[in-house]
């Protein structure tokens, strides 16, 4: 792999698509500029990479190299934006908002239009957004791009995922100004559009999810609620699916309203408890913006009690103006400045940042000497290690997309098999495994490893998975211990691994285990982990600790422990779980009454996801033990 050969990726791309220069360019940088990103005498910002590669029709997230630092920090706090807005964090996601416009964008116009995007989702999702404004905000987003907005030929084009997002949201504005027929036409044409362009399975997914919320919003307002109710559940089902929870809560208040609507009175009920008491549990707006549109529109009758449960406030964020972007620049740049962050700069500069000394960073993984090398630009490192050493500094590998060699491709996408592999096909996984294995040489350590961490917890005797985990986490980590943590810097797969080993642990020996899970968390809340990386492992960790501690009843360590990480909490899929020993905890100290709250919030995240036989457990465990009825 190496980040210099960007431009060389750009140009086969748009060979391959049968485009000239000038026709890739269109509304992106000048031909010249272009000409020369290809020919490797000037470097491009992952924003612009994005934008080029999508409109030579192939969608992938950005390209590990940088103008400057502030390019990174722009490109990055976006990803982060992200991630709150999907959590309903509004406020920490406004913070950011407010950070990157003081970076003045690192003078990207592609960052400044996402920014503006997300601006819009803010403002709609606080429940306060002026549609008028929004609508026009968004028209000026694409406009950057797409100086005639044409919304007859969104089929002829090639868009970048945000510009896909930015005619989404306008049609939305647009069917909250009364605008239907915009609405059905930019909802259909982006319907189409997705369906016959090559996007990985879990983007094209989201994007027909964030279409099929507004274009179910039309369906009830044309009054089609036969449509709207199976357009809904379909994606809120995909979305359980792929455990992508951005979407969820919405697209389930929506299937509610689809089953009001056709006279289902009971199924409308529990969805829309399941819409409201999950937006609650997380401190999300959306509850009451649920319960006010139940209370303002439809002639359902809600339960009293539903009154103990109080409005999230409704926060209102300031209205952004459009700036002119003559002058920004278009993410192209001179590739031999000396501000330029390519991959080895930005791992040396994150480092620095954290005072870690290269030993420290690198330990198992390869020598000092050749992370001095890839810091110093000499030698660049191959996939897995560039994402490794990334998550060993806290941040998320996920957000770029790294091109290596044909052998270096087909383990990604083992590992991408791998990881999404359920645990109960153990066949599949070790078939898979046997692959990854066959492909790799003594060099490829962190594949290796991965393997044998699969292999591991195939095995159905405890003692040979501890084994097996043992060995998996030795060969970058020989010697490890848990008393000793804060002296590691850990990848996403060593943290998992150590998960792994704390439950075996915990299932032989319940105290020790508890133990490491302990240092697990300590080792989460000292080491600087970005909150994209520290999702990945930090919910598993917690979940299974809590369950630890209320099979083992410490009840009054749970009690203390969930509220000093309930914001860490970001995960609907380990929500619920954690929050079903929560209330049990409560139930036996006999707090009755936030018992009472957090068992609503187990039982209907658990529905939520549609985890039934866990719900139905818990909701007879709820009567019988602690006489608490739910809603």
């Amino acid at each position: 792999m190496s980040v210099q050969h960007a431009g060389s990726i750009i140009r086969q791309a748009r060979l391959n698509a049968g485009l000239t220069q000038e026709q890739l360019s269109d509304g992106v940088c000048s031909t010249l500029s272009l000409s020369r990103i290809e020919n490797g005498s000037a470097g491009v910002s992952p924003a612009t990479f994005q934008t080029l590669m999508a409109h030579a029709g192939i969608f992938c997230e950005a390209y590990p190299t940088f103008s400057t630092r502030a390019d990174f920090d722009c490109f990055y706090a976006l990803k982060e934006v992200r991630f709150y807005l999907d959590s309903w964090q509004l406020t920490p996601a406004c913070q950011l908002l407010d950070h990157i416009e003081m970076l003045n964008w690192a003078d990207n116009k592609f960052y400044y239009q996402e920014w503006l995007l997300l601006h819009c989702k803010l403002q709609l999702r606080s429940g306060h957004a002026n549609h008028a404004h929004t609508y026009e905000l968004v028209r000026f987003a694409l406009k950057i791009t797409r100086s005639d907005i044409d919304n007859a030929a969104i089929h002829s084009l090639f868009l970048s995922s945000v510009e896909i997002e930015l005619f989404i949201y306008l049609a939305q504005e647009a069917l909250y100004l009364g605008d239907t027929a915009t609405a059905h036409h930019v909802c259909q044409q982006i319907s189409s559009y997705l369906s016959a362009r090559s996007l990985s399975f879990l983007e094209r997914d989201r994007l027909l999810a964030e279409n099929a919320v507004v274009y179910t919003k039309y369906l009830l307002t044309v009054c089609d609620y036969k449509s709207a109710l199976e357009l809904s559940d379909f994606y809120r089902h995909q979305m359980i699916l792929n455990l992508d929870d951005g979407l969820i809560h919405e697209l389930t208040f929506l299937t509610a309203l689809g089953y009001y609507y056709m006279g289902q009175q009971d199924r409308f009920l529990t969805l829309f408890k399941t819409a409201f008491f999950s937006a609650h549990s997380i401190n999300s707006c959306y509850a009451t913006i649920c319960r006010n549109y139940v209370s303002n529109h439809l002639s359902a009758t809600l339960v009293e009690d539903l009154n103990l449960f109080s409005d999230i406030p409704l926060i209102s964020f300031p209205l952004k103006l459009p700036i002119n972007v003559s002058s920004m620049g278009d993410g192209t740049y001179d590739f031999f400045s000396h501000k330029v962050l390519t991959l080895g700069g930005l791992i040396r500069s994150l480092r620095k940042d954290q005072k870690l000394s290269q030993s420290a960073l690198c330990r198992g993984l390869c020598s000092k000497s050749k992370l001095s090398k890839i810091e110093n630009e000499t030698q660049q490192p191959d996939i897995i290690l560039a994402q490794t050493l990334l998550q060993r500094l806290g941040i998320s590998d996920l957000v770029f997309t790294f091109y290596g060699s044909e052998k270096e491709n087909k383990l990604q996408e083992l590992q991408l098999r791998l990881a999404k592999t359920r645990m109960n096909h153990k066949t599949l996984q070790l078939d898979l495994v046997k692959k990854m294995e066959m492909l790799c040489n003594s060099k490829d350590i962190c594949y290796l490893q991965f393997a044998a961490y699969k292999s591991a917890i195939c095995e159905s005797d405890n003692d040979q998975k501890l084994k097996g985990l043992k060995n998996a986490l030795f060969m970058t980590l020989p010697g490890f211990q848990f008393d000793k943590i804060l002296d590691y810097r850990l990848s996403w797969i060593e943290l998992t691994i150590l998960n792994n080993i704390c439950r075996t642990y915990a299932t032989i020996n319940p105290t020790h285990g508890i133990y490491c899970f302990y240092k697990l968390l300590e080792y989460t809340s000292h080491v600087p982990l970005d909150v994209l990386e520290k999702k990945r492992s930090f919910p598993v960790t917690l979940g299974m600790l809590i369950r630890f501690l209320y099979t083992e009843n410490r009840l009054s360590e749970i009690v203390a422990l969930v509220p000093l990480f309930s914001d860490a909490i970001s995960s609907m899929y380990f929500t619920g779980n954690i929050f079903s020993h929560y209330c049990q905890a409560l139930g036996s100290l006999g707090l009755t009454n936030s018992a009472k709250e957090f068992a609503h919030y187990a039982y209907y995240n658990a529905l939520l996801m549609e985890d039934i036989y866990n719900a139905s457990g818990l909701k007879n465990d709820l009567k019988k033990n602690y006489n608490i009825s739910l809603l």
